[in-house]
């Protein structure tokens, strides 16, 4: 029997709530194992202020966020289990239409391959205006149970900053690359942006941040570590003296795999090796928290005259 969720419930399920809830409802079928989900884009979204402002598209993570939330309620109903739903990886993850004010973004998911493991695949379709397709790829999800969320203690300092590139980058030396503002600007310092092989930066992750006050528990979502990382490697290809004028646009994150959560109190570290591809880079980033790896991702993205992107 299919189940119709609103906001309200999706927030309580998924222990999340604004800027972060992507959905506004949610109809689940666990007999067909596919989840049908709706988006309302409006421009009085606080992101909007933060993201590409002179020209206002709803991120790629955001949509990630989407499928995932979709994704984690169709797991709970389709593979019941002890432990906390949680993204394991993403691959294949391609997006295709901006996704603008004014636009309702569709959301379907359905199971792709059950693991011996435990672990489901689920393949996820976002779609606008009639039908055209937003972005697309595969999520898994695991379960892990409440320990996995504890700090470790007495970790190392983090090898990417022992020794940084001499030349550094403030927030205001980051925002002369990359158009994003405040709520969605994630780096905090970036260090040897000149070097595309490796260029370091950091997030320093709070409990004041409204992303972080988002999520129960308090975390910094996988989602948003690859946003961190598309932001280093974006600011190091355009801080380039042949991408001025350019802007990066999202278009895939071609695989993603996550060990552990980035918890408030601790400083998200990331080096990226970025590779120039005519007009699109790629981008691969190692994350770590401490001498601890949390993520790595290999993400791909357009290199678009700014101007031209305004029309």
């Amino acid at each position: 029997m299919s189940m119709f969720y609103r906001y309200d419930a999706l927030s309580e399920i998924l222990s999340v709530k604004a800027p972060l809830l992507m959905l506004d409802q949610l109809m689940v079928d666990p007999e067909t194992m596919t989840a049908e989900g709706v988006k309302m884009v409006s421009f009085n979204e606080d992101i909007f202020n933060g993201h590409f402002p002179d020209y206002p598209v709803l991120p790629g993570m955001l949509q990630i966020a989407a499928m995932a939330q979709a994704c984690r309620i169709l797991f709970q109903k389709c593979s019941p289990g002890d432990g906390i739903p949680t993204v394991k990886a993403l691959r294949r993850v391609k997006f295709r239409t901006p996704v603008t004010p004014g636009m309702v973004l569709r959301i379907h998911c359905a199971v792709h391959q059950k693991n011996d493991d435990g672990t489901v695949e689920f393949e996820i379709k976002n779609r606008v205006n009639n039908g055209d397709l937003a972005s697309s790829g595969f999520i898994t999800f695991t379960r892990r149970d409440e320990t996995w969320f504890t700090p470790p203690p007495n970790l190392n300092p983090c090898p990417f900053l022992a020794e940084p590139p001499a030349s550094v980058f403030n927030p205001l030396d980051i925002l002369r690359y990359i158009p994003h503002r405040h709520p969605f600007m994630l780096i905090d310092k970036a260090y040897g942006l000149e070097d595309m092989n490796s260029a370091v930066g950091y997030k320093n992750i709070t409990g004041c941040d409204p992303l972080v006050q988002a999520t129960r528990p308090a975390l910094y979502p996988a989602y948003l570590q690859i946003e961190s990382g598309a932001q280093l490697g974006c600011a190091t290809m355009l801080s380039q003296p042949q991408f001025h004028g350019l802007i990066g646009f999202f278009m895939s994150v071609d695989d993603a795999e996550f060990f552990r959560p980035v918890l408030p109190g601790e400083q998200l570290a990331i080096k990226a090796a970025c590779e120039p591809k005519g007009t699109f880079g790629i981008a691969t980033g190692h994350f770590m928290v401490g001498d601890a790896t949390v993520a790595r991702a290999t993400i791909k993205f357009a290199l678009v005259n700014a101007a031209a992107a305004k029309q």
